[in-house]
């Protein structure tokens, strides 16, 4: 039996900045699967610019980026924080 990768391309090295987690909870973030614009393998997810990508490959793509806003998070509900434990 042969194992399947999962991503067509290699993944990429460790982030240069600390992580930020995305809060894409909210249901504008889902839509029909499509190839992510980063990693090129299908996902449902959609940026706040409706790019197909994943949380993950946002988040790293965030953190080789500093400064840039291509990905953004939700802003937090009432009461809540972004803290992701």
């Amino acid at each position: 039996m042969t194992t399947r990768r999962r991503h067509p391309r290699p993944v990429p090295a460790q982030p240069t900045a600390p992580v930020q987690l995305l809060n894409w909870r909210h249901s504008s973030h889902f839509g029909p699967p499509a190839p992510c614009v980063l990693c090129g393998t299908t996902t449902p997810l959609r940026s706040h610019t409706k790019e197909p990508a994943h949380k993950v490959c946002a988040e790293l793509w965030n953190s080789r980026h500093p400064g840039e806003t291509r990905f953004v998070s939700d802003p937090p509900k009432g009461g809540q924080t972004n803290d992701h434990a």
